[in-house]
Formats: C-alpha cells, structure tokens, sequence
C-alpha cells in the first residue's frame, strides 16, 4: 500500500509481538511498522484477505483487526479501533530498543 493511501504515517519498528487467529496458536511475528491505525507484519502461517486476526504490543490487551494487503510476506493490518494518540506514543517507546 502507499503512502498515499493511508491516513496516517507508519513508524518503521523491527521488534517482536504477539500473534494469533481465531483457533489457531499463539506465534511471535516481527512487526515491520506500526501506525495508530494498523500495521505491517510477517506473520510465520498463511492468512487470508479479510481475516481477523488478535495482536499483542508491549503488555496491553489484545487488538483486534483484520488483514488489509498481503504482499509475498508481508501483510498490512487495519485495527478495528485506532490507538489513541497518547497510548499509540507509549507502545512506540515500549517497542523501541
């Protein structure tokens, strides 16, 4: 997806959190980039255009969203509810090294 397309500006991260679809385990995926409104990941299991899917960042409860994009190994997230400005801050600097 482009720039263009989205609403907000992606933080590139390189980091680790938590991944699961409904029925399926709990994986570690690394995360790519990450705005209040979605994200990038590479997720280690083949998912599908439209599918829920639960991630977990830095010690906060489950967000829920649903796939966007998939490219090759990539795969772009919309969440159902975007982060807040002040929480979307926070979990950056936990994610960040």
């Amino acid at each position: 997806m482009t720039e263009k397309a989205r609403r907000a500006k992606r933080v590139p991260l390189q980091c680790e959190i938590g991944f699961r679809r409904h029925g399926d385990a709990r994986y570690r995926i690394e995360l790519i980039d990450f705005s209040p409104e979605g994200c990038c990941i590479a997720p280690p299991v083949k998912v599908e255009l439209g599918e829920r899917i639960f991630l977990r960042f830095a010690d906060i409860e489950a967000i829920h969203g649903r796939v966007a994009w998939i490219e090759q190994w990539r795969v772009g997230v919309k969440f159902d509810q975007p982060f807040h400005p002040a929480v979307f801050d926070d979990v950056v600097a936990r994610l960040t090294p």
